[in-house]
């Protein structure tokens, strides 16, 4: 196996970490518990993925059935407001693994 010097590859790295996509990623993360709530945040994790879209990992499937049936007009419009209308268009609440 070749090895290769640290310095480009943690250049690349630290350059990636500063384009506005990973940037958005982190602004989401930090800003979530403040966006759903601190019991909520506790049992999600928010993703951006295509087109505008969120979404959000639930690691309950009564809680997911709940945040979408109860609560996702309130997120929704708080992650508007947070994040721009033309960048979050719809939010969707799906059972899966917290890590």
């Amino acid at each position: 196996m070749e090895e290769k010097p640290l310095k480009p590859i943690l250049e690349t790295l630290f350059s990636r970490l500063n384009e506005p996509e990973s940037q958005k990623k982190a602004d989401l993360m930090d800003q979530w518990p403040e966006i759903i709530g601190g019991y909520f945040s506790k049992h999600t994790k928010p993703k951006f993925i295509q087109g505008g879209k969120i979404a959000v990992l639930v690691d309950d499937s009564t809680m997911a059935f709940e945040l979408s049936q109860r609560y996702k007009p309130t997120i929704l419009k708080r992650l508007q407001n947070q994040f721009g209308e033309e960048k979050v268009k719809d939010v969707r609440f799906i059972v899966g693994e917290i890590r």
